[in-house]
């Protein structure tokens, strides 16, 4: 089942909002007048943070994490009703665009609806108090999977959405949740859905070991590839802000992402993203236009599925808050990466990325690598770091077209002219 699914998104990409900061109003009729351009920049998912009710006890900030749930299956009043979600569903299938949805299942807030009803499905200390694994998650209880009534009960609720249209679930630090739910969840909706996909947030390595160390039950990358189909980039996360700080050089970043692709199946998939709700934002602090428009270019091409941030696409550099009122500002920002994200999405598309041997070439100077398909090549080179000089190049002398800007690439004696511009060749 997964297998299949992956021949299809692996030539896709994922549009993420907060609908609460996308607009003044932060409402889903807003994202709904919207589709049009977020289709029009070429992504495949329009992915929504949680959209329920926030509980109210312990919220931080004025408003509330998102992600401290008080009902499973409400819609958060401040975006509008089930009509207007469903209308979004609608607006959104019609124009080729699916709609994944966050679904936070390690934990409710202090004051939800189960603790209220069910507080046999929570952890606790030793004192019968609620508790939960990570302290400073003040604003949150954790669930007890140990109880398979839970189980059920949230497999009901996923069901739930799936027959509302959802097309997806983003899981919120799927790996501290059971395993063995993961797989029961799965199969259930595969008998509604047969292409739904499944988007694990996994996590550091660090925080793998720190639970471990607390003898929690902790999933790896590889055990939750059994049953999503996409995973998070945060095993090599950090190494990789490092190496687009310039922290650590450009081989070394290639060598990591060459033991990262040796780690999993050849069709596990991971989500290549510049930033995250949770994550800085790209821009803030790669400031050099041309090296963002590298990394940018270099997540798109490289092997995964695109993820993008809203706001990203106009090199947006403020993180909005998680708690309070913070809307992104689309008319206030300097850069303008639509068209470069449009033709990146495009390029995509072209039919290299499935079902084709992926080759990254470790270079001392750039990000490399090549999608090989039969007789035909597609090679990407990334100047990261505004590297100058001359680049050997794995190709006949000749010249050729950089398919992002039609600009002319010229070949000789088996290398090229290092440009600052992000370079993609159709051989």
């Amino acid at each position: 089942m997964i297998n299949e699914i992956n021949k299809i998104i692996a030539e896709q990409s994922i549009y993420q909002v907060f609908v609460r900061n996308y607009s003044k109003e932060g409402t889903f009729s807003k994202v709904t007048e919207d589709l049009d351009r977020i289709k029009s920049m070429g992504f495949d998912y329009l992915y929504l943070m949680p959209i329920n009710e926030i509980g109210l006890k312990a919220r931080k900030g004025k408003l509330g994490s998102p992600y401290a749930i008080s009902d499973y299956y409400s819609i958060n009043h401040e975006f509008g009703d089930l009509e207007d979600f469903i209308q979004l569903i609608d607006s959104a299938h019609s124009k080729g665009l699916k709609v994944m949805i966050d679904i936070v299942l390690n934990h409710t807030s202090p004051d939800s609806l189960l603790v209220k009803e069910h507080p046999e499905y929570f952890i606790k200390n030793d004192k019968g108090e609620f508790g939960n694994k990570v302290g400073d998650w003040t604003d949150i209880v954790d669930l007890d999977y140990n109880n398979l009534e839970l189980h059920q009960y949230l497999i009901n609720m996923l069901l739930y959405w799936v027959k509302k249209g959802v097309d997806g679930f983003r899981c919120d630090v799927a790996p501290m949740v059971s395993l063995d739910f993961w797989k029961k969840a799965a199969i259930e909706v595969d008998k509604v859905n047969k292409n739904f996909t499944w988007l694990a947030e996994s996590v550091e390595g660090r925080f793998v070991n720190e639970l471990r160390r607390q003898n929690l039950e902790v999933s790896t990358d590889n055990q939750m590839y059994e049953v999503f189909n996409l995973c998070y980039d945060y095993d090599i996360y950090d190494l990789y802000t490092a190496c687009m700080k310039n922290e650590i050089a450009v081989e070394t970043f290639g060598l990591i992402l060459e033991y990262q692709m040796g780690t999993y199946a050849e069709d596990n998939l991971k989500i290549r993203f510049l930033e995250n709700h949770d994550k800085q934002r790209g821009a803030s602090f790669i400031e050099d236009i041309d090296e963002y428009n590298n990394w940018l270019a270099y997540t798109f091409f490289h092997k995964g599925v695109t993820f993008v941030y809203c706001g990203q696409e106009y090199c947006a550099t403020h993180l909005p808050s998680l708690f309070d009122k913070d809307t992104i500002d689309m008319n206030d920002l300097t850069r303008d990466n639509t068209n470069l994200i449009t033709k990146l999405n495009e390029i995509r598309k072209l039919g290299y990325m499935l079902e084709s041997k992926y080759e990254l070439i470790v270079n001392k100077k750039v990000l490399m690598g090549q999608y090989i398909k039969n007789d035909k090549k597609l090679l990407g080179i990334f100047n990261v770091h505004n590297i100058n000089g001359e680049l050997e190049l794995p190709v006949d002398d000749g010249e050729y077209i950089n398919i992002i800007d039609l600009e002319s690439i010229i070949v000789k004696n088996g290398k090229i002219n290092l440009s600052n511009k992000p370079i993609i060749l159709e051989l």
